[in-house]
């Protein structure tokens, strides 16, 4: 081969190797700069996201809500599920949430007037009855939001919370209906005047009658949130018409409820919290309204900074904290019960459950 056709090959070598590191030089760079840029998007975006939703967007501090009820936060039920749920957005957010609770019903505006005027940017109240107050006075606070949970309001900045809780009761009156031995289950309300209550009381009613047409399904309202005794005289009052099951929705005064049932060997269902700690052996199971999510969306939209007003219904879970659905009530676990209630009964509550979230189940 002559020198000359030696050199031509080994330039094209040459300039084919320097191809070749040029080209990896060059890739290397792209990745290295992507890599850089994705690093640099994702810190920015999650700084972003970390102010927002943790700060207040005019001052900069964590954010401050008032919750409020006229429920007591110590009542094992429907109060303490309000203060676990503000610790969640404590926990979770970082927010600054003022607890009070034992407000009288007619202090409500009152109440909610002085915390707007202390610039609390978000109020939560939580009663149905804190609804048409905050409407009133939601216009004079036009930068405050309020969010009403069991509420039937909205407007530019009211949102409201109206869990389908009669799905979580339909499953507690299958399940007492598939237990009695007497076909007679109780209902013991704190007061008629409430729509969610009576949907709770029908959803309990159309679950018994699902599993047995024959079941007589007992119904008994107090007027009063908060009396033991009464909720005690109802409860006793429905056993000796022969239930062997009450549910109660009496917040303070379900208690009562369940002292009577535990008095007289019947059983019990808790509302709102688990209740099984009341009466380990009486207490059954509970349906329970999710601290951890029962303000997800409402919070998301805060966060995002797109707050509007609506009416979020979130029905069932199929377990504590869920992330696999939107619901927010789930059955609470059965504890000492667990190995008493038969397999298939417990099977069939589960196929309920997924029969209601599935829609294939419409409680009326």
């Amino acid at each position: 081969m002559s020198l000359i056709r030696m050199g031509m090959k080994m330039v094209n070598y040459n300039s084919s190797r320097g191809y070749l590191h040029l080209q990896k030089f060059l890739i290397h760079v792209v990745v290295t700069i992507s890599i850089v840029s994705v690093i640099g998007l994702y810190v920015l975006f999650h700084y972003a996201e970390a102010q927002i939703s943790n700060k207040s967007l005019e001052t900069g501090k964590p954010l401050q809500i008032a919750y409020l009820t006229d429920g007591l936060f110590s009542d094992a039920g429907w109060g303490a599920f309000g203060y676990n749920a503000g610790q969640e957005l404590i926990s979770k957010y970082g927010y600054d949430v003022k607890f009070l609770d034992n407000v009288s019903v007619p202090n409500i505006e009152k109440t909610v007037r002085a915390y707007a005027d202390k610039k609390y940017e978000v109020i939560i109240a939580q009663g149905y009855e804190w609804g048409d107050p905050i409407l009133k006075l939601s216009n004079d606070y036009p930068n405050t939001k309020f969010i009403v949970f069991t509420g039937l309001v909205k407007s530019k900045n009211v949102a409201s919370i109206f869990p389908r809780q009669q799905e979580a009761a339909y499953l507690l009156g299958a399940l007492g209906s598939m237990l009695s031995k007497n076909h007679t289950i109780g209902f013991i309300g704190g007061d008629q005047k409430y729509p969610n209550l009576k949907k709770i009381y029908e959803g309990y009613k159309q679950g018994a009658l699902y599993i047995n047409p024959k079941s007589k399904v007992l119904e008994r309202y107090l007027g009063d949130w908060d009396n033991q005794t009464k909720g005690r005289s109802a409860g006793l009052s429905q056993i000796k018409q022969g239930a062997d099951f009450l549910l109660h929705v009496a917040d303070y005064a379900g208690q009562g409820v369940i002292q009577a049932a535990k008095e007289k060997g019947v059983y019990a269902f808790g509302a709102v919290s688990d209740q099984n700690k009341l009466a380990p052996d009486t207490v059954v199971t509970s349906f329970i309204l999710d601290p951890a999510k029962a303000y997800e969306s409402v919070f998301n939209m805060i966060r995002m900074n797109n707050f509007t007003g609506t009416i979020f219904t979130p029905g069932l879970e199929s377990s504590k904290n869920s992330t696999a659905e939107n619901g927010i009530i789930y059955i609470a676990p059965f504890h000492g019960f667990q190995k008493k209630i038969p397999t298939d009964i417990q099977d069939k509550l589960l196929q309920l459950t997924q029969d209601i979230m599935n829609k294939k189940i419409i409680i009326s």
